[in-house]
């Protein structure tokens, strides 16, 4: 049999009942207790998905702590990196200022020179270049021989006055070939050799150029290495 239950409602002056059967009240705790399994359900639910977001933000902010660091370091090595090659283009600077009175001249015989390096190449550039375009002697401060003995040797040699160098670059470009004993005599500005490096690298169109009989000239060094030519062939 269902039991009823009565239930109050209304105020004092007015009491009214009605009733709920048995089976329905036992319904509703039901529901109630499926309502309560449910919100724990989806409280636990929005616990453990609190945490995950929580764990990947706790990795994001690691990976972006990672990351600013690097960062830091490689703003770090950037500017360290700057600063040598600012330190690297000043000693290149300096070093190619210290060679600015120097010529290379290749070809010389072994040992014609003698014991006297500097007073032989003072007698042979004006002898090699005509000695009418010379009205007083050339002075060099310093000469020497470079890389191991051979039959043909490279020398190199200071002038006292970077002029007198520039005069024999000059005179030497004007003459074309000079020759000594049958050997080609080549004069040469003294570079760094990074400078020389930047040379080297227009070595693949010179040869072009004298493979499609181009005549090329001198150069001047500045940020890139100019050829200068005599007519406009496309290469």
């Amino acid at each position: 049999s269902i039991k009823n239950v009565g239930i109050f409602t209304g105020n004092k002056k007015s009491k009214k009942y009605f009733m709920v059967p048995e089976q329905e009240k036992l319904t509703l705790k039901s529901l109630m207790k499926v309502i309560c399994d449910s919100n724990d359900e989806l409280t636990s639910h929005i616990n453990k998905t609190t945490t995950d977001i929580q764990t990947s933000r706790t990795k994001i902010e690691l990976s972006l702590s990672t990351l600013a660091e690097q960062i830091d370091e490689m703003q770090t090595r950037k500017g360290a990196n700057e600063d040598n090659l600012k330190d690297t283009y000043k000693t290149d600077d300096l070093e190619n200022r210290s060679r600015r009175s120097n010529i290379k001249i290749t070809n010389i015989p072994e040992k014609s020179e003698g014991s006297d390096t500097v007073g032989y190449l003072e007698s042979l550039i004006p002898q090699l270049l005509e000695n009418d375009n010379f009205t007083s002697p050339i002075t060099l401060e310093r000469a020497h021989r470079l890389g191991r003995p051979s039959d043909w040797t490279r020398h190199i040699a200071k002038f006292l006055n970077y002029r007198e160098k520039d005069k024999v670059l000059r005179l030497a470009r004007e003459k074309g070939a000079v020759y000594l004993n049958d050997k080609r005599i080549s004069f040469f500005p003294d570079y760094s050799v990074e400078i020389q490096r930047k040379i080297n690298g227009f070595n693949d169109v010179k040869k072009n150029l004298r493979e499609k009989n181009i005549e090329y000239g001198g150069f001047k060094l500045f940020s890139t290495q100019k050829i200068l030519i005599s007519n406009t062939d496309i290469i």
